[in-house]
């Protein structure tokens, strides 16, 4: 590169890009209920990956 380009370094902006978004609270679009998946496991005490293909299908959006 010569000297006279522009660059642009992305850890100067990142904040920029993420600031306001609160995936907590505004969760994205998906086809199961996030919420009451995370509050299920918390309930028995295992983490969402040790949940069994059963016990997911339960918060599946139909």
């Amino acid at each position: 590169m010569s000297g006279n380009e522009k660059t642009m370094n992305l850890a100067d902006n990142h904040g920029e890009y993420v600031a306001g978004i609160d995936p907590y609270k505004v969760s994205p679009s998906c086809r199961y209920d996030h919420h009451a998946l995370v509050a299920y496991a918390e309930k028995v005490g295992k983490s969402i990956n040790d949940l069994s293909l059963e016990e997911k299908a339960q918060f599946i959006e139909k």
